[in-house]
């Protein structure tokens, strides 16, 4: 017996050797192609990355703490603006926190803390509650304008090493599959650069994905932005999603900035037949003249600018990498169908991408079929997710009494409860947790209660606001 134990041991150490020395001499040899020159005399960078909002800049932040050598490539000069809600939540804020800038946006006042907030049903119910002593340290949501935020996290990926360069729009790539870098080149035709990796995070338009034939379909969303002028409105909280009937999938929503200023924004969101991106301009203005909530909040003497708006690439695309190659954040459509967030999707996917290219790295192979475990990782994280998302919308659309009968629920059991509520929006949780007991029975019995209420003429509900 012990004989027989003693030989299959052996033979178990012969193969597992063996394999070790193949697996080792593919990594050598590869290396050997790859890696021919000292680091001190090549002219190439490990990674560039065309794009440097915040998935790219993140991307860029954790490459050059890892001591990579990375390019960040900016078309535009910082600061410089993107029209979107603003709204960065726990996720994002935890990766600021790490970068180190978080409490420099909070004391600068370039960002906010929200602390009330809530939403308002298509039937009407409100619930306006203050959560952010039960998030914890880490409030769940801040205020932040994208000129501010933008530049922070592509300062801070500069500080981290990483070579940013600004006013530098990119016209074309190739990739040298000999020597295994990508070539990509200049708008002007001036300046030329060389990376082993290439990433795609220019945006949900994405010119170079699409270019590259990765992104195959053209953005399915939009959103509007204006900021009114703080002292000028009547908006008491810090942020509000407000649903109307007509609109939805898609939302309005305030949020509170530093100095009183308030962000307004409408998002279209894709499920809706009668409702389409070139509809946006006749929303912004619609709902701020004739949804009650709306034009409530904002009173009869705001002053607010003119309407920019901005497209959505949502709910994931199939394809994100190729050989030597990855796509991220609103390229490759990590923006949420059902809420249309992204920001803090895309920090995390720049961390997830940063991670995998580290890996990467230290084991020699950019090709195609490794890459994909990238796709694998931020799918598992949030891409899935989407999913539900789609689902979510649909219901919402069809039968608008769900987010009536969840915002009475919220009304009943308070803070906590939209404390669950926000979790889920946000991704913190799954979306398929509104499933779950502690959700699902308590907004079923507020629907069963809305719909006798309906059915007996009692009206819509009542309007909660704490």
């Amino acid at each position: 017996m012990y004989l027989h134990v003693a030989v299959v041991f052996s033979l178990f150490t012969v193969f597992s050797l063996f394999f070790y020395s193949i697996r080792s001499r593919r990594k050598l040899s590869f290396r050997r192609i790859y890696h021919d020159q000292k680091e001190k005399d090549r002219d190439w960078y490990d990674v560039a990355i065309v794009g440097a909002g915040p998935a790219g800049a993140t991307l860029g932040f954790y490459l050059g703490k890892a001591g990579k050598k990375v390019l960040l490539l900016e078309r535009k000069t910082f600061p410089r603006d993107k029209y979107c809600g603003d709204a960065v939540c726990k996720t994002g804020i935890e990766i600021l926190i790490d970068m180190g800038i978080y409490q420099t946006l909070i004391d600068e006042k370039k960002a906010l803390v929200a602390d009330s907030g809530g939403l308002c049903s298509p039937g009407g119910l409100s619930y306006i509650g203050q959560t952010e002593k039960l998030f914890g340290e880490i409030p769940g949501a801040i205020a932040c304008k994208r000129t501010h935020l933008d530049e922070a996290i592509a300062r801070a990926a500069q500080q981290a090493g990483a070579d940013l360069k600004e006013k530098t729009p990119i016209s074309s790539v190739h990739f040298n599959s000999e020597r295994g870098l990508w070539t990509v080149t200049s708008e002007d035709g001036t300046a030329s650069f060389q990376s082993r990796v290439l990433i795609c995070a220019d945006g949900a338009p994405s010119k170079l994905a699409t270019k590259m034939g990765l992104v195959t379909r053209p953005p399915d969303g939009s959103c509007s932005r204006a900021y009114v002028e703080g002292g000028t409105h009547k908006f008491k909280a810090d942020g509000v999603v407000f649903y109307n009937t007509g609109l939805l999938p898609g939302y309005s929503a305030l949020f509170r900035h530093p100095n009183d200023e308030l962000n307004y924004c409408v998002y279209i969101i894709p499920g809706n037949p009668r409702v389409t991106n070139d509809d946006l301009a006749h929303w912004h203005e619609h709902l701020m003249k004739q949804d009650a909530n709306v034009s409530r909040s904002l009173g009869s003497s705001y002053k607010i600018e003119r309407m920019k708006a901005a497209s959505l690439r949502l709910g994931g695309e199939l394809l994100t990498y190729s050989d030597h190659l990855l796509v991220v954040g609103d390229a490759a459509g990590m923006i949420d169908p059902m809420t249309g967030e992204g920001i803090h999707h895309a920090m995390e996917g720049g961390k997830i991408a940063a991670e995998f290219l580290i890996e990467a790295f230290e084991s020699g192979n950019f090709s195609k079929e490794y890459m994909k475990v990238y796709q694998d990782r931020w799918m598992k994280r949030f891409g899935n997710d989407f999913k539900w998302s789609m689902w979510i919308c649909w219901l919402c659309y069809r039968f608008p009494i769900l987010i009536d009968a969840a915002t009475a629920a919220v009304t009943r059991k308070g803070n906590k409860f939209l404390l669950l509520w926000s979790e889920i929006m946000t991704g913190r949780l799954p979306k398929f947790h509104l499933l779950r007991p502690q959700f699902a029975i308590v907004v079923a019995f507020e629907l069963c209660l809305l719909l006798v209420k309906r059915l007996f003429g009692y009206g819509n509900g009542k309007k909660t606001k704490r």
